[in-house]
């Protein structure tokens, strides 16, 4: 009896690893896709398609990408100022409403939770943000505008929340019958026992930093200021109106000769790179960070 339940186990401990396995494949294969296309000459897209492996490799792409270098680097700058400013200043923040939030014995906790999450659903709308942005705090053409319109996320609070409500309140009644202020206790002992939490809300506010373009659009107007995806963005568009422009009027140039899909692709390359490479450092809490922190309300 045992033996056959053995080998049933086993049986279904391979298809599972057959199913992970096919589906990792499926998840690498469109980044091989995005790599080798671009990779690839834009005639040779227009021709046969994406492929897994470029035919013929063709720097083109990443030549036009890099033909000013200081603009992408000094757009790389302006991207990690703000991501690890954004970050640890929206971590910080984040954190400390959710411990109040978390605490039995705060005084203004329905206040409180009332100011954070009424705004979801009703919100004050561009033109009253914009007004206050400009007019009254002065962000426009200052990193902060990249930074403070986005520093809290709810969903990211009510994470935190949770994860805090799950520490046990007798922790804290000795900490602070040993003497321990409430800061002590935050920095101390609820942060410290809030990894896996705190690293999944870091990376998550940081992706959302890096991705960061809406509010560099609304509110920056000086080159130098410009976040990486924001300049993607605007030579994206400048390349398509050029693409635009020669259809419709008379030109000695091949327009399959200009980069144009290749250097989407070579784009979403230099986009994405960086955050591929911090998340393995992040994966380990990522899960027990989502999952405990999402379950209870």
């Amino acid at each position: 009896m045992n033996r056959i339940t053995k080998k049933k186990k086993d049986a279904t401990s391979i298809w599972v690893h057959l199913f992970f396995i096919l589906f990792g494949v499926l998840c690498i294969v469109p980044f091989m896709i995005i790599i080798s296309a671009s990779l690839s000459g834009e005639t040779d897209l227009a021709m046969n398609g994406f492929s897994i492996l470029p035919r013929k490799v063709d720097f083109t792409a990443y030549a036009y990408l890099f033909k000013n270098p200081k603009i992408i680097i000094n757009s790389y700058i302006v991207t990690i100022i703000i991501t690890v400013v954004g970050t640890f200043l929206g971590v910080l923040f984040m954190s400390m409403a959710a411990y109040c939030l978390a605490r039995s014995n705060f005084r203004f906790k329905k206040a409180l939770t009332f100011f954070i999450f009424f705004p979801t659903l009703f919100s004050g709308g561009l033109v009253p943000s914009y007004i206050i942005n400009t007019q009254y705090l002065h962000l426009t053409n200052t990193l902060w505008a990249l930074i403070l319109p986005s520093l809290i996320n709810v969903f990211h609070v009510i994470m935190l929340r949770t994860f805090f409500k799950q520490l046990p309140e007798a922790l804290f009644e000795a900490a602070k019958i040993d003497g321990a202020s409430e800061y002590h206790i935050f920095f101390k002992i609820a942060l410290k026992l809030s990894k896996p939490v705190i690293a999944t809300v870091a990376f998550l506010s940081a992706l959302a930093k890096w991705n960061e373009w809406y509010n560099a659009m609304l509110y920056i107007r000086k080159d130098e200021l410009v976040p990486l995806q924001y300049l993607l963005q605007r030579m994206m568009m400048n390349i398509r109106a050029l693409l635009d422009a020669m259809q419709n009027a008379p030109v000695m140039v091949n327009i399959h000769d200009l980069p144009g899909e290749n250097l989407r692709m070579a784009m979403l390359v230099v986009a994405i790179g960086p955050m591929l490479f911090i998340f393995p450092f992040f994966q380990k809490y990522f899960t027990k960070g989502m999952t405990v922190g999402a379950v209870k309300g």
